[in-house]
């Protein structure tokens, strides 16, 4: 099935091709703002299909995955214990639904309570 979109061609002043670009139409579903009386994006639900594991927000990285770990871990929660710990921090049933910035939080919120002296405790936020 074909489908219809826009060519845009960029071209030296010789006429020698540089980039092409092939723009498509897409449907995208909006909703009345009636408070405002203009048309708005609707937002995607966390944990749906949509690209990055249903969200705009990029996943939480490998790197900020592991320091979570390590900086629990010098709190004496470790394994099983700090994955269940960080799953009821971020209300989350996999780590993987967990954006960079959610995360980037938490480690700020950690390194806070280690400067303090505090230490976290399951089930209680970091």
């Amino acid at each position: 099935m074909k489908k219809k979109g826009r060519r845009i061609e960029v071209r030296t002043p010789k006429g020698e091709l540089i980039l092409s670009l092939v723009v498509h139409d897409e449907e995208v579903f909006t909703e009345t703002n009636e408070a405002h009386g203009q048309a708005a994006k609707t937002e995607p639900k966390k944990g749906k299909g949509n690209g990055s594991n249903g969200r705009d927000e990029t996943a939480m990285t490998e790197p900020q995955q592991k320091y979570l770990f390590r900086l629990l871990s010098d709190q004496g929660i470790e394994g099983d214990s700090a994955h269940e710990y960080l799953k009821k921090y971020f209300r989350v049933n996999s780590l993987k639904d967990v954006t960079k910035q959610e995360a980037s939080k938490a480690i700020e919120e950690l390194l806070a309570d280690a400067a303090k002296g505090g230490e976290a405790h399951a089930g209680s936020p970091v």
